[in-house]
């Protein structure tokens, strides 16, 4: 059984990519003898590893890096003197923008590529003459370092997906992602989670045509039989489902609900993050004496209870005024799964994901339009509501069924094992 080493930036420790990976990783465990690189912080590890993580997965877990005043007087020393470097220093001063900070991120970027490196070399992980393949969730310094590995490893092939705040410019304070044309050189394939992340890559960083290398292969979620009818209550029922951070804008949902004064809507928002105590107290002073709308924050929960929210309770709407997406958020693929209508704003891979099944708002809604978007969505009659909750179930069977999803993925892990 071919080995597949796991590049992850916590699992299985944390829980930011439990919900993504683990879909994945019980199907590709029939095909590959799988270890996982795991870079969690010392206070993941000790929040304990994933309880679902199938039995006989390798897990090594060098850590992030920890960079002392050598390491990075090193690395300021080795980019001038390597070749990668000296490209990434060329593309940075013909950019003309934020030169200092694109320097000091390429830097950052570049010494923890360098440490990482050394520590997969300390591990007993890479065997030369033993095909294998490195699969990196992350288009980052982890991937670099082992780009700059495979120089020493020629049988190993490396396949990586980007998500978001590894593709997108905007995502990073600098406005630049660095060393992507020198880890492209080194790689079989970049995996992207929605079409427009491919077309912004193309046109944004390679600036040119895929040349065979580059697909879309969106995460997924698992099938389930999805219960019947249920008993309407009497008021609107709305869920979110985020993180509650700036880029999700959750205070702009409060601001359209406090705009609405007839409807009767129960709003749930499933999550929490930086903003919670923020958002609880924005929404008591926006929304108390509203009698129309009542709200309730559950908090973080973990994805089987979000599951279990959307089987003992009917849902009329999920909402999302996201200001970016690295791909289709999961947690709108959960919710479109159970046939829930959607509001979403344009952005990444949200586009996407409404297609006869909700309304897609403008990139950057105000809350008057936010509002007549949930104002129209309570008013289509039932056979309009019908329709888009099919349309909702049958997207989700075509584009975000885990089981199809990991076919393709699996298609291209194999054409890398077995590229010249």
């Amino acid at each position: 059984m071919t080995k597949l080493i796991l590049a992850t930036e916590s699992f299985p420790y944390g829980r930011g990519e439990k919900t993504f990976i683990l879909p994945e990783i019980e199907r590709l465990r029939q095909y590959y003898d799988i270890t996982i690189i795991s870079h969690a912080s010392r206070e993941q590890v000790e929040e304990g590893m994933c309880e679902e993580l199938p039995e006989g997965i390798r897990v090594v877990c060098p850590g992030r890096p920890r960079l002392t005043g050598f390491d990075k007087v090193k690395a300021l020393i080795s980019i001038f003197l390597d070749r990668d470097g000296r490209m990434e220093l060329k593309e940075i001063l013909e950019g003309r923008r934020n030169q200092g900070e694109r320097f000091y991120q390429s830097l950052a970027f570049y010494a923890q590529s360098l440490a990482d490196r050394k520590k997969l070399r300390q591990s007993d992980i890479l065997t030369v003459n033993e095909p294998m393949i490195y699969y990196s969730f992350w288009y980052s310094y982890f991937c670099y370092s082992m780009a700059r590995e495979k120089r020493r490893y020629p049988d190993v092939h490396i396949v990586t997906r980007t998500h978001g705040v590894d593709l997108y410019h905007e995502r990073i304070s600098g406005g630049r992602q660095p060393f992507k044309h020198q880890m492209e050189k080194s790689l079989d394939a970049i995996l992207f989670a929605c079409g427009h992340a491919k077309q912004y890559y193309c046109t944004n960083i390679r600036k040119s045509m895929d040349d065979g290398r580059l697909y879309v292969c969106r995460l997924g979620t698992e099938k389930m039989d999805v219960p019947g009818e249920y008993r309407r209550t009497d008021a609107w029922q709305m869920v979110s489902c985020s993180n509650v951070i700036p880029l999700k804008r959750v205070p702009l949902i409060i601001d359209a609900l406090a705009m609405i004064e007839k409807e009767k809507i129960h709003w749930t928002h499933i999550g929490d993050g930086e903003q919670m105590q923020y958002v609880e107290q924005y929404a008591k002073e926006k929304l108390t004496g509203k009698d129309n709308i009542k709200y309730n924050f559950t908090g973080y929960m973990e994805n089987s209870k979000v599951i279990q929210h959307y089987k003992e309770h009917w849902v009329d709407c999920f909402i999302t005024t996201s200001s970016a997406e690295g791909g289709c958020p999961v947690s709108a693929q959960e919710a479109m799964k159970f046939g829930i209508p959607m509001i979403g704003t344009a952005v990444g891979g949200i586009t996407e994901m409404i297609q006869g099944n909700g309304i897609l708002l403008p990139p950057d809604p105000t809350d008057e339009e936010i509002a007549a978007a949930i104002g129209k969505m309570i008013s289509y009659d039932r056979e309009t509501i019908g329709a888009m909750r099919d349309a909702a179930i049958r997207l989700w069977e075509r584009e975000f069924d885990a089981e199809s999803n990991t076919r393709s993925v699996l298609k291209i892990l194999k054409n890398a094992e077995y590229a010249d």
